[in-house]
């Protein structure tokens, strides 16, 4: 089943965006009391409409304001250890990001020069490479696959065969 994409806009028609809030409202009264019944934690909801003078408080006013007050009384480092702003937020998901796309860099960099090194062995020529931080690249990634090279000539010569079958799983191996 296709899930479309649902746009969240206010809904124009009142009796409908009325069905709609109360459908919607009770669900998320049905959740938080499935939260706090599986879970064992203390939850509630205070809900404002704005036609109505007292807001909704579930589970009771009672409950909801014990919480408060438990809250409250903790710890000035209890309260905020695991709160986040919007600056916050940001910036944990800007380092995250960050780091994903250092990762993805250096993946690309990595193909390229496994696609540089299969050019210059297609060519049967000596490569043009200019850029001293390549040759570089270039030859730590010839240093880790020497090693399969080594591995492959010495499978060959041990059994006498003539014909050689590398495999994309010894190339990723490197």
């Amino acid at each position: 089943m296709v899930h479309t994409k649902v746009r969240y806009e206010l809904i124009a028609d009142k009796n409908a965006r009325r069905r709609t809030f109360k459908k919607r409202k009770s669900s998320l009264l049905k959740k938080l009391h499935e939260l706090k019944a599986l879970c064992n934690v203390d939850a509630f909801a205070i809900i404002y409409e704005r036609d109505e003078t007292q807001p909704d408080v579930w589970p009771s006013p009672l409950e909801a304001f014990s919480s408060i007050q438990r809250f409250n009384n903790l710890p000035h480092t209890s309260k905020t250890s695991h709160m986040i702003n919007g600056e916050g937020f940001f910036r944990q998901n800007l380092s995250r990001l960050t780091a994903n796309l250092d990762k993805e860099k250096h993946k690309v960099q990595l193909m390229e020069m496994e696609l540089l090194l299969a050019n210059c062995l297609d060519k049967n020529d000596v490569c043009d490479v200019s850029d001293p931080n390549d040759l570089q690249a270039l030859l730590r990634l010839l240093e880790r696959k020497l090693p399969m090279v080594n591995g492959k000539i010495a499978a060959i010569e041990s059994s006498g065969s003539t014909s050689i079958e590398i495999t994309n799983e010894d190339t990723n191996k490197s």
